[in-house]
C-alpha cells in the first residue's frame, strides 16, 4: 500500500529575494543605486554572487531578515528615503514570496553628487 502522506515544500533562493528587494529599492526616489556589502566569508567563496553582494538575505523557518547597501542621491533626505525602501522592499518582498519579513535595515554606503560621482561614506571627502 502506497504512503499518500507526501508534504511538499517551496523553496525560494536567496538570490530571488534579493533580486526583489533590489528592483523594490529602485523604484524609490532619491535611490541612486546600489552599494557593495563588505566581503564575509559566505560571499568570498559563494560563486556566481550577483544580487547577494547588495543584499544580505537571512532565512529562517518563520520568517525572511535583510539588510540592503544603497547609495543615495545627494538631493535625499537619508531618514525619509531608508524609510520609503524599507516600507517597499518588505511590501514586495511579502506578496511575492508569501512569507514574512521582520526585519529590512538599510546602510547608506555612499552618496552621488550632482555630476554623478559617488562619494564612499567611509571616505572623508574634500570640501
Amino acid at each position: 500500500m502506497a504512503d499518500n502522506n507526501f508534504t511538499g515544500g517551496l523553496v525560494i533562493s536567496e538570490d530571488v529575494i534579493a533580486t526583489i528587494a533590489i528592483n523594490a529599492a529602485k523604484d524609490v526616489d532619491g535611490v541612486a543605486g546600489l552599494g557593495i556589502r563588505p566581503t564575509d566569508l559566505y560571499t568570498t567563496f559563494k560563486v556566481n554572487n550577483g544580487n547577494i553582494k547588495h543584499v544580505k538575505v537571512t532565512l529562517s523557518d518563520y520568517d525572511i531578515k535583510l539588510h540592503m547597501y544603497l547609495v543615495l542621491t545627494n538631493a535625499a533626505k537619508i531618514q525619509d528615503v531608508s524609510v520609503a525602501v524599507q516600507n517597499a522592499v518588505k511590501t514586495a518582498v511579502q506578496s511575492m514570496t508569501g512569507r514574512v519579513v521582520t526585519r529590512v535595515d538599510i546602510t547608506i554606503s555612499g552618496i552621488v553628487d550632482g555630476n554623478g560621482v559617488a562619494t564612499p561614506m567611509n571616505e572623508p571627502s574634500e570640501l
